[in-house]
């Protein structure tokens, strides 16, 4: 579902750079950090620049890193040095391993043969890394057309081998991933759409009744049977943003950049606090996020979100309000 690997080769930031960008004062609030990808194990000094990201980040409670899982020994290695540092400066670590289905189901979506193998081989690793360290391990699974039939024995491999999930639905977008144009091979379409709400439905059941995030899924049960918009709140219409290694700066992936620290002489927090960028903001819950299906966060964003959370607990509807309302 991602074309990251057809874009022309660009080199990207080095810890020189890094240092320079994260003494900007935007970082000294973040709470919470991911680091992703395309691949971030392919990043020559992946273990340096997160020591800068930490030291950089005075507040950082969390860090999430997702990876495919295809390099095994270098993500034990590295991760070996990095929860370390997230040990001594109190951080909680969770490394997410992408796998999209069991066995050739995997392969095919991922193209590579041998790449389930890997990432088991990965999650293997990782379980047993984190006996000795502590720190959270899951796996991060798509849906979508190819493996929507596939549900159910994915969800017998992750039970029969104890691993945590979290699921999210296939996205096409013109800018970061540049794959509007797989949208019609691995889009939902009317043949797999009962299924499709059927796995929707089994994911939501499977929350138990605090879980914020069950509130999401019945939100995009109505929103694929078109019955509303998207209600489920979300944090990067408040605070959240991403950077990349080019020098991209995003309000969320599903839109626009909003300027580029490398090729600007702004930093990424004068590009993210501009007044114009602020005002492009507030029109996107009328335009982009009206259909967005990103689960990016939300159990964060509707936690924070009291009297939503309450209205669903109470009523078992969705909120009747907007998008923005809990800002």
């Amino acid at each position: 579902m991602c074309n990251i690997w057809k874009i022309k080769q660009k080199k990207e930031l080095s810890l020189t750079n890094w240092q320079k960008v994260m003494k900007d004062k935007i970082f000294s609030d973040i709470r919470n950090l991911t680091i992703s990808g395309g691949e971030p194990f392919l990043y020559e000094d992946l273990f340096l620049a997160t020591k800068i990201f930490i030291d950089s980040m005075p507040k950082l409670r969390r860090l999430i890193v997702n990876t495919n899982g295809f390099l095994p020994n270098k993500i034990e290695e590295t991760i070996t040095e990095i929860v370390k540092y997230c040990r001594l400066k109190n951080v909680k670590l969770v490394v997410n391993i992408s796998v999209d289905g069991v066995a050739n189901v995997h392969n095919s979506l991922r193209r590579t043969e041998g790449g389930f193998d890997l990432a088991f081989e990965t999650i293997k690793k990782m379980k047993k890394l984190s006996k000795n360290y502590g720190f959270e391990i899951g796996v991060s699974s798509i849906i979508l057309r190819q493996n929507v039939t596939k549900y159910e024995e994915m969800k017998k491999w992750l039970r029969d081998n104890n691993i945590k999930v979290g699921f999210q639905i296939v996205g096409f977008h013109a800018n970061f991933l540049k794959n509007i144009e797989t949208e019609k091979e691995l889009g939902i379409n009317k043949t797999i759409r009962k299924e499709f709400l059927k796995v929707l439905t089994d994911v939501k059941d499977g929350k138990h009744g605090w879980d914020p995030t069950k509130y999401y899924w019945e939100d995009m049960i109505a929103m694929y049977k078109k019955i509303s918009f998207r209600t489920t709140p979300c944090s990067f219409l408040k605070d959240d943003f991403v950077i990349d290694g080019l020098g991209d700066v995003y309000y969320c992936l599903s839109v626009r950049p909003i300027g580029n620290f490398i090729k600007e002489p702004r930093s990424v927090g004068e590009i993210y606090f501009d007044p114009k960028n602020i005002g492009y903001r507030k029109h996107l819950p009328g335009t982009a996020c009206i259909n967005c299906n990103s689960g990016c966060n939300v159990a964060q964003s509707i936690a924070f979100d009291a009297k939503r959370l309450m209205w669903y607990k109470l009523t078992g509807k969705l909120w009747p309000g907007k998008i923005l309302d809990v800002f």
